[in-house]
């Protein structure tokens, strides 16, 4: 508020300026046309009285001669009038010489000298008029005219009149229409600086409240109303700066949010949205903070408590958010998790609070609890996964990824015919890491689709090049459900393709039976596009998720790739045979091809040749190899 004012006050202060400089400009040029009016009427003036009085008394004069008495008398008489009136104070008629032939008091001295250039000038013709200071007159000014005198007859000039004409007058007419322009000058000015100040004081006004609305954006969510996650981070800085206040800092996470926005669109669940917050915001106390961080992911502060106040506050939330809310006419129940860290027994910093509430928070959703204090290193995600994020995001720019190929070999023939293409990460401090140490981690965020994208780019570089040595390999490339519900995908995978000359068939895109499950619409849809661009489908690890025959039947699977659990077991295990031969049945039976995985003996190999399956990948061929080592190991698997 007080900038906005100061802002106004320095706008009215600077349009004040330009309005000042146009008024004394307005003002001076007014005061120069008043006397340029002065001189004009001047002017007027003389030249009746040198044409009306002067000239007609002074038909055939000669000037240079001097003045016959009659000449005299006729010119006192047609001047006297004039003179008496007082609208004359001075009148002198001169020769060409400069001596005065006549004057209204009898004198003939004194008067403009010859060689002044106002005398020269009138005897020239030209009229000659000027202000001067007359501090014994009224006014203390007065206007002497210089006139060439004209004969009326001859109409040529006979000498010059010189006049001193009272500017009293003149000055009293001017001053009152001076003081008419100045007050119209000043009520015109006036009015247009009230109209500058009108639109100063709206066009700020109109600021302050734009400004307002946008700091108030920039730290609330749009459709909560709720603080965002910038303006938590702020709210937390300053809560966990006050010493010796214990408090904490709690992250609500909703569960099966994904389900109401897949099954009754959006729109229902911007709607769960809403009441979530009115929910929890009506149960917390004036000096909590509830913000909304980003999708169904809430955040709480909660000063001046320990951890007994804390757990009864949210056992009321969890209460309250049970509610049963009706989305779409569809009774919803409202579950959550909640994960807690105390400070500063947690932490003195919110970035570690906010890592220790979010490790708690995924305790709870593994099973444990709904509400989870943090209670050390244990709760910690697996490979620590928010710091995997972290350092991943630093290692797909820093080129710390590397791909390893498995060979998929014909049980038939023993050849090569594919390979699959596997992750790695050459850590700079941690060595090399399988997918194991940050593929659970990278599923949970947004760096599945560029990590995935990095994959495919390299997997087709790579396969160009062996290509080009005489290896006809196709390759396989693992993705994941985030990926086929990614709109645009299937484009962005065939663009890559025409980026490297790669014909389709050459791509196996390998989906697990979690990803299938998913969003089953999403994924059949994504499957079907893919598969009529020529990019082959494989179902991977099959067997251990929940796809339905019916979903499979729809689909135009390639490839159906039995999980190890089932191969590694199947000399010894006839339920695992059974499996076995009854996923093979299947796959045939829906034009698909088999490959089993974890194939470590020959005679395991030799079973499964038996039992009809197509190809097999496991240690018995290969170990997972950069793709020029790939082949370099000696094929026993081969049927006989």
């Amino acid at each position: 508020m007080r900038t906005s004012a100061r802002l106004f006050a320095t706008y009215a202060v600077a349009s004040l300026v330009p309005i000042g400089v146009l008024g004394a400009v307005m003002l001076h040029g007014t005061t120069e046309d008043a006397a340029r009016w002065g001189q004009d009427q001047g002017r007027a003036q003389a030249a009746v009285i040198a044409e009306m009085a002067v000239a007609p008394a002074l038909d055939e004069a000669d000037l240079s001669r001097g003045l016959t008495t009659e000449q005299r008398f006729r010119l006192q008489r047609a001047t006297d009038l004039a003179i008496y009136n007082d609208s004359v104070l001075r009148l002198r008629v001169r020769g060409f010489n400069g001596q005065v032939v006549f004057s209204d008091d009898g004198s003939t001295a004194g008067g403009v000298s010859i060689n002044d250039p106002a005398f020269r000038s009138a005897s020239a013709g030209h009229t000659e008029v000027t202000l001067l200071a007359a501090p014994e007159t009224p006014g203390g000014q007065v206007i002497r005219v210089l006139q060439p005198i004209v004969a009326s007859a001859s109409g040529e000039a006979q000498g010059v009149l010189e006049l001193y004409l009272p500017y009293a007058q003149i000055a009293a007419r001017l001053h009152e229409q001076t003081t008419v322009t100045y007050w119209r000058l000043g009520l015109g000015l006036g009015a247009l600086y009230l109209v500058l100040g009108l639109i100063s004081w709206s066009t700020t006004r109109s600021l302050r409240r734009y400004a307002q609305r946008q700091a108030h954006e920039a730290l609330h969510d749009a459709l909560t109303g709720l603080p965002n996650r910038a303006a938590f981070h702020e709210r937390a800085r300053e809560a966990v700066a006050q010493d010796g206040e214990p408090g904490a800092v709690v992250l609500v996470d909703l569960d099966r949010f994904k389900e109401v926005n897949d099954t009754l669109g959006h729109h229902a669940g911007d709607e769960l949205l809403a009441v979530v917050a009115d929910r929890l915001r009506s149960g917390l106390r004036p000096a909590d903070t509830l913000a909304r961080l980003g999708g169904d992911e809430f955040a709480l502060i909660l000063p001046r408590s320990d951890a007994a106040a804390v757990r009864g506050l949210l056992d009321e939330l969890s209460a309250d958010l049970a509610r049963e809310v009706v989305l779409d006419g569809v009774p919803v129940s409202v579950e959550a998790s909640f994960g807690v860290a105390l400070y500063p027994e947690h932490g003195h910093e919110v970035e570690e609070l906010l890592r220790r509430a979010d490790a708690a928070m995924y305790h709870g959703k593994r099973g444990s609890s709904d509400i989870v204090v943090y209670a050390g290193e244990n709760m910690a995600h697996p490979t620590q996964w928010l710091v995997v994020q972290a350092e991943l995001r630093h290692a797909l720019t820093r080129d710390e990824l590397v791909l390893h190929y498995q060979p998929k070999v014909d049980l038939r023939s023993g050849e090569i015919v594919a390979v699959e293409a596997l992750v790695r990460w050459q850590h700079p401090q941690r060595g090399l890491l399988p997918p194991s140490e940050f593929l659970p981690a990278v599923e949970q965020s947004g760096l599945i689709e560029p990590l995935t994208a990095w994959v495919l780019r390299r997997a087709l570089a790579d396969q160009a090049m062996w290509t080009a040595t005489g290896r006809s390999w196709a390759v396989s490339v693992n993705v994941s459900a985030r990926n086929l519900e990614k709109p645009g995908f299937t484009d962005f995978v065939s663009g890559l393709l025409a980026e490297h000359g790669t014909a389709p068939h050459r791509l196996l895109l390998e989906v697990t039976e979690t990803a299938l499950a998913a969003d089953a619409r999403c994924a059949a849809q994504a499957v079907i596009d893919l598969t009529a661009r020529g990019i082959g489908i494989s179902v991977d690890d099959f067997g251990t998720g929940y796809t339905s025959m019916s979903q499979l039947r729809g689909l135009p699977i390639a490839e159906v790739k039995i999980d190890r659990t089932f191969v590694r077991d199947v000399l010894d295990a006839p339920p695992s045979q059974a499996i076995v031969r009854a996923v093979i049945a299947l796959a045939h039976g829906l034009g698909s091809r088999v490959t089993a995985e974890g194939v470590e003996s020959p005679e395991v190999a030799g079973w499964l040749a038996q039992a009809g399956c197509d190809e097999a990948q496991g240690y018995l061929y290969s170990r997972p190899v950069p793709w020029r080592e790939v082949g370099t190991y000696e094929i026993t698997g081969a049927a006989q």
